[in-house]
């Protein structure tokens, strides 16, 4: 029964580096779509990344539950792979290594990739402001969506504020 616990997390994090691998390639997606300004690929890719999303963390409660079931069955002090690793004398150390630093760097990639994405929306906006503001458009601040120089006659939200 023990051996089936590891060979069951092996198959988890086999899925997770399937899984994780996929977010990265949707979010090196996005980053194309949102540098050629491809709103209908945005918009689709939206919609993957909620999918997405909903999986790893279905895969990450599965991932956790086997870990504690490990860890009570080894009698280890945590639930983490590492700590698992490194307290199991199984034929299945190796794999889980691997799998281990493969997760590692798909985790760093995506984390990457997700600062590029803030990066690039942040400067689409900016852009998007600074053309709105030359064609004079200024922000509606404190007005409610009303520039209010334009009325000549006061509204009743003028007068009140």
């Amino acid at each position: 029964m023990e051996h089936n616990s590891i060979k069951n997390l092996l198959e988890i994090l086999k899925s997770q580096v399937s899984h994780y691998s996929l977010i990265r390639d949707t979010l090196q997606e996005e980053k194309a779509a949102v540098t050629s300004w491809n709103n209908d690929k945005i918009k689709e890719l939206n919609k993957t990344k909620e999918q997405l999303s909903k999986k790893e963390k279905l895969l990450e409660e599965a991932r956790k539950t086997i870990s504690l079931r490990i860890k009570e069955q080894y009698n280890l002090d945590d639930d983490t792979v590492l700590a698992i690793i490194e307290g199991i004398d199984d034929e299945c150390k190796d794999e889980l290594t691997q799998l281990r630093d493969e997760l590692l760097v798909l985790v760093s990639e995506i984390s990457q990739l997700t600062v590029s994405l803030k990066v690039i929306y942040n400067t689409n906006l900016k852009i998007i402001s600074d053309v709105k503001s030359k064609m004079g458009f200024m922000p509606a601040a404190n007005k409610y969506g009303m520039d209010k120089s334009t009325v000549s006659m006061p509204s009743a939200l003028q007068i009140t504020g």
